[in-house]
């Protein structure tokens, strides 16, 4: 077992002191458990509580035969936790569609966990609202929903979550008819992307030269319009410095200057603080370091919160002056920036929208 925490602590670029406190959680299990006895997860993850790397020890454990993954499935957990109030036939019905959901069908494929849990927290105030009146969802009414849908902040996506509900019902014929047929829940409200100020511009570049992560962030945003996601996931081999081309995703772009020197920049603090460091992503933290995995949503927006805007306004700002700069043509956006139909339109709209307040130009 040793030898295996060495061999992944040379392929993740451990330094000395974290391998020898994942020996000792090593030790610890090996010492409560007898020889053959498997060792569960959940009793790797109580590690923690003395200063022992789980999730590393974790990954020494993992793919042997005496390792058992009892971890709880965080979708059946908030299920268990937020649906028991339910009838019995309910929640059957329910769980019928969140199976489908997870693991699609021939015609259908799976949708992300996310999504199923925003369509869950939409529609649980509604279950919560007639839990009492209904024992299943085939009692479900056209008026029902659509006096609920009346008062709801959000109408199109509670709309949404019911319509994926009903559909997939009907299609296992665990209901009768579509009490959703028909009934139009709006669209989701658009906000019109707006450029962003001389103030906020320097205010942004001057945060950007003292930090190497937020200066990355910054031109892969406000440059290359590049969402927080894409930036996040972004791997080592998707900048080729040499080369001069960035290709996050298949993109391939040319590499600016500044996009260039900061990545460069970035890279030189990024040998000094994690030498070892073999995450193939190009931005990490203090936690993904000495593993492959990429920052999460908390390190960037803890990165860029004392900013006056967020990622996405810079983006926002970079296609806006794209816009501007190509006569607002939505088949240049979209080819530039891998924008779908819908979107391109939005800012060419923006953009025309901006020229018509400001009027003709005076003589």
């Amino acid at each position: 077992m040793s030898t295996r925490a060495a061999r992944i602590a040379e392929l993740r670029g451990w330094p000395p002191r974290t391998l020898g406190s994942v020996g000792r959680g090593i030790r610890i299990l090996c010492a409560v458990h007898r020889p053959g006895e498997r060792i569960r997860a959940s009793t790797i993850a109580q590690l923690t509580h003395t200063a022992v790397p789980a999730s590393h020890v974790l990954e020494v454990f993992e793919d042997l035969e005496i390792f058992l993954d009892d971890r709880p499935d965080a979708l059946d957990a908030w299920c268990t936790e937020h649906l028991a109030f339910l009838a019995p036939d309910i929640r059957a019905e329910l769980d019928t569609w969140v199976k489908i959901l997870r693991h699609g069908t021939p015609r259908r494929g799976p949708r992300a966990q996310a999504t199923i849990g925003t369509y869950l927290r939409n529609i649980l105030p509604f279950l919560t609202e007639y839990a009492a009146k209904y024992t299943t969802l085939r009692q479900v009414t056209r008026d029902d929903i659509t006096n609920w849908l009346a008062h709801r902040p959000y109408r199109a996506h509670d709309a949404s979550a019911l319509r994926s509900l009903f559909r997939t019902l009907k299609a296992e014929r665990l209901v009768f008819a579509n009490p959703m047929r028909g009934v139009n829940g709006g669209k989701p409200a658009t906000t019109i992307p707006t450029s962003l100020t001389t103030d906020e511009v320097e205010f942004v570049a001057q945060a950007a030269r003292q930090d190497p992560a937020l200066r990355v962030v910054v031109a892969l945003a406000g440059i290359h319009a590049l969402p927080a996601r894409r930036i996040r996931s972004m791997l080592l081999e998707e900048a080729d410095l040499p080369g001069r081309r960035l290709d996050p995703e298949g993109l391939d772009r040319p590499l600016d200057d500044y996009t260039a020197e900061a990545i460069t920049d970035y890279l030189a603090h990024r040998h000094r603080r994690w030498p070892n460091s073999t995450n193939p992503h190009l931005l990490i933290s203090r936690n993904t370091a000495t593993t492959t995995a990429a920052v999460g949503t908390f390190w960037m927006d803890r990165l860029v919160k004392e900013l006056p805007v967020g990622v996405d306004r810079l983006r926002q700002d970079r296609i806006l002056e794209e816009a501007l700069a190509n006569g607002a043509d939505p088949l240049h956006l979209a080819h530039v920036f891998s924008l779908g139909t819908r979107t391109s339109l939005r800012y060419t709209s923006a953009v025309a929208t901006s020229a018509a307040e400001q009027g003709p130009p005076t003589p």
